[in-house]
């Protein structure tokens, strides 16, 4: 479902008289926002209660240090910056070899991802201490730690955010009402219309498209329909307060 027909979806769901009033393509695009991060949110949610990785979160899993790109350097401290996108911690390892008669043989150790609390507890204890077998994470200000500090890169797997979505467009000469402008086209592209203010034709658009799938959609549309019927709620408050006030 692309975003025209989200747009018009909420727009339904609204009401004709809501929707010059409220549902403005700016509005559009704070309730766009909005939903992304509460759908995402409402997942992480259930991964928490359940470390099985829900199907709707598999687009948004990265792994850094795998086949296609390059593990995660830790400096001589044992820190590395977490990735700017990134959301939540799924997994790491380090890779490892030992010898045997045949050669050296790749072995993939778990690091263990512990809180601030327990992690200084681990370092503090020999009994439990870390060891290259044995390694333990945590985060702190953004950084991912590292003990023991030997280990000099690792496998990385986090849930990235998803892209922020964003509907680009221009106004209908006919209707005058904003034309949605999908990924991949210019302003002044569609027919009659014209290149709003703040672009020239041949700009490109700015639109970005849900990275959910199509069975999440209805969920935004319902998260969008409630932000928006609250604020005709207050709206409708406070326009009531008004005439109140103007009452002689």
């Amino acid at each position: 479902m692309t975003l025209d027909v989200i747009y018009e979806q909420v727009y339904l769901k609204l009401g004709k008289d809501a929707y010059g009033n409220v549902v403005t393509p700016d509005s559009f695009n704070k309730a766009l926002s909005y939903s992304n991060i509460e759908k995402l949110n409402d997942f992480l949610v259930v991964l928490e209660q359940d470390e099985e990785m829900i199907d709707n979160l598999r687009p948004f899993v990265i792994t850094l240090g795998d086949s296609s790109s390059s593990p995660v350097y830790l400096d001589d401290y044992g820190y590395a910056f977490l990735p700017s996108d990134y959301v939540r911690y799924v997994h790491s390892s380090r890779m490892d070899y030992t010898n045997n008669t045949t050669g050296s043989t790749e072995v993939y150790r778990h690091i263990e991802m512990l809180s601030n609390k327990d992690f200084s507890y681990r370092l503090s204890t020999s009994l439990y201490s870390p060891t290259l077998s044995r390694p333990i994470a945590t985060i702190q200000n953004e950084k991912l730690l590292v003990r023991p500090r030997a280990i000099n890169d690792i496998s990385f797997t986090y849930i990235r955010m998803p892209l922020t979505p964003n509907y680009d467009y221009d106004f209908s000469d006919i209707t005058f009402l904003p034309v949605y402008l999908p990924p991949g086209t210019e302003h002044g592209d569609l027919p009659d219309t014209t290149v709003r203010p703040g672009f020239t034709a041949g700009d490109p658009s700015e639109s970005v498209e849900l990275e959910w799938t199509e069975d999440v959609h209805d969920d935004i549309i319902n998260i969008i329909y409630k932000f928006f019927a609250i604020n005709l709620k207050d709206m409708n408050s406070l326009q009531t307060i008004e005439i109140e006030k103007g009452r002689p």
